[in-house]
């Protein structure tokens, strides 16, 4: 008989530390991010881009042709890696000629997609090259074909782990406020 009185002492203590028969609270919520695992990690923009691009002469939405590598200005395609690139606009003349567009490529299994945060713009002295600077700058890379069904260019699996090939060097990128 006393050691049935022992488990009971016992199943009342544990009811007392809340291991079994206390109130039950609501687990925490923990927030999921609903971002895609391939997608690029968040990037902000410059705070001082949307000013600084409209000085050059730039409204968002305006898509600027470029070359995504300035390492791979040649025709056919290309094959890109995670990492900082130079894209170069295709334009004749105007504020961007003189420009340089800079940023990051990501490489994801179907995509390379393009950040870019800064541009360099040469300046001349007796028509040759002195120096750049950099101002702000807030861009997204989209395919000139294929934009319509989301950022990035389409991509294939390139011979090299992390490395993509796309059709051509050329890219469209997209003059944004915020990274998506």
């Amino acid at each position: 008989m006393s050691g049935g009185r022992h488990i009971g002492l016992i199943l009342v203590a544990a009811g007392g530390l809340g291991l079994g028969g206390g109130c039950a609270s609501k687990p925490a919520l923990v927030a999921e991010s609903q971002r895609p695992s391939w997608m690029p990690p968040e990037m902000k923009c410059p705070q001082e881009a949307p000013e600084q691009m409209k000085k050059m002469g730039l409204m968002l939405g305006d898509r600027i042709p470029v070359v995504v590598d300035e390492t791979q200005n040649r025709p056919g395609s290309a094959r890109y890696k995670s990492r900082f690139v130079m894209s170069v606009p295709k334009v004749e003349e105007g504020e961007l000629k003189d420009v340089s567009i800079a940023g990051y490529l990501y490489v994801a299994n179907h995509r390379v997609f393009g950040r870019y945060d800064r541009a360099y713009v040469r300046y001349y002295e007796d028509g040759k090259v002195r120096d750049f600077y950099e101002v702000p700058f807030c861009g997204v890379l989209l395919d000139p074909r294929w934009d319509k069904d989301g950022e990035g260019i389409l991509s294939y699996p390139g011979p090299e782990r992390g490395t993509a090939v796309v059709q051509d060097a050329r890219g469209v990128i997209l003059v944004v406020d915020r990274f998506p």
